[in-house]
């Protein structure tokens, strides 16, 4: 398990429902994927009173705000300089190829 998921698990407030097991796995693929291409993340995903897990995560002009939600779907939206690019809902399988074509693209 990710040691940022460990720490939101350990860190978990009673009064929110439990995450998802669907919502924790996606949270791990996308983290191990943020990891694996080695670009800076200082922001963390967050447990929502939806029972989901929220990051807003910035790279150069980019934004990405990624959601794990509770029903096993990634929503996102990505942005450049502040406009919106794209957004929606995908699995986690379509999920992870959209956001690295976009890292990879600079999101032109």
């Amino acid at each position: 398990m990710h040691p940022e998921i460990i720490e939101i698990l350990r860190s978990f407030d009673t009064t929110y429902p439990y995450p998802e097991m669907a919502v924790l796995k996606n949270a791990m693929q996308i983290l191990n994927y943020m990891d694996d291409i080695n670009i800076e993340r200082t922001s963390r995903f967050e447990h929502t009173p939806a029972e989901s897990l929220y990051i807003c995560w910035n790279v150069s002009e980019m934004e990405f705000h990624i959601e794990c939600l509770k029903n096993g779907r990634v929503s996102y939206t990505f942005r450049k300089a502040g406009y919106y690019k794209s957004f929606g809902t995908d699995t986690i399988d379509q999920f992870i190829p959209r956001l690295e074509s976009y890292l990879l693209a600079g999101m032109c």
